[in-house]
């Protein structure tokens, strides 16, 4: 018995499917939303714990986006550039004090603000004193404490865990939409990210502690830790020195933690400020 030789035949159907392409493009997208949903939820609950542990590069190119609001001072009077240099030089000194981690990068930056005594910190480790601060620290030792104050927010991501869950999730939602440039630098901008943000009384005392252990480092003693602070204190029904008393809650307590500890170390001269970041030079 013979049979003649041929090819099956392949049954109809078998590489299709039985189901609207439409209806399995929409459950698709409907999943992939659900994911969307969730990890937005997730950064609106947990953003202040989630924030520390957001690789530092993601803050960096976010930030690195306005450069015109994080650029270095742009002013073309030599004693400007050179008191920023300075700054600059000293805040490098201090971070490499303070035990900070690897991907870390520290900008200093000086504001032309003379009636304005503040310094802080904010995203992409860019830290800002203002021209008013100079004249009001009368020694290195009592500029370096400032400095190392915002550097410890830094370490600590303090920036990043400062912004709100609500801007963590319209950040998210621009990435993955590819939200454009000027559209997400209002949002930022909306946020005051670029500004001074506030900071917890905890925050606050772990920076105070962590600078402490950066000047000991540097310096091996905290002679002048305490000085600008106890001018915010004494100076803080002035207009110019509300904004600093406001943003640094607890003032005397932090005070009197900072001379406790300074009460535990051996006294020393201070170092004379730069000449560079002196305020009759500016």
């Amino acid at each position: 018995m013979s049979f003649a030789k041929q090819n099956p035949k392949i049954p109809e159907g078998i590489n299709t499917s039985s189901d609207n392409p439409l209806k399995e493009f929409t459950i698709l997208l409907g999943g992939i939303l659900l994911v969307i949903c969730a990890i937005a939820a997730l950064l609106l609950i947990f953003s202040h714990q989630l924030a520390p542990h957001i690789p530092f590069r993601y803050e960096q190119a976010l930030v690195n986006k306005f450069s015109e609001l994080t650029s270095d001072n742009n002013s073309t009077e030599q004693t400007m550039i050179d008191a920023e240099l300075a700054l600059q030089e000293l805040g490098q000194q201090l971070a490499e004090n303070s035990a900070l981690a690897p991907d870390i990068e520290l900008h200093f930056h000086l504001l032309d603000e003379p009636d304005v005594p503040n310094a802080f910190a904010t995203l992409g480790g860019h830290i800002f004193v203002t021209t008013g601060l100079l004249r009001e620290v009368p020694s290195e030792n009592a500029l370096a404490m400032v400095l190392a104050h915002e550097i410890a927010h830094i370490k600590f991501r303090h920036p990043a865990q400062s912004i709100s869950g609500g801007l963590l999730v319209q950040l998210f939602l621009s990435i993955v939409t590819g939200q454009n440039a000027v559209a997400l630098q209002g949002t930022v901008q909306q946020a005051g990210i670029m500004t001074v943000l506030g900071f917890s009384r905890k925050m606050e005392t772990a920076a105070d502690r962590a600078a402490l252990d950066t000047l000991e480092q540097h310096y091996g003693h905290l002679a002048d830790a305490e000085v600008f602070f106890e001018k915010v204190l004494a100076k803080h029904q002035q207009a110019s020195w509300q904004a600093i008393f406001a943003s640094h809650p607890d003032m005397q307590q932090r005070i009197e933690q900072i001379k406790k500890r300074t009460q535990n170390t051996k006294t020393a001269a201070t170092k004379a400020l730069d000449p560079r970041l002196s305020y009759e030079n500016l």
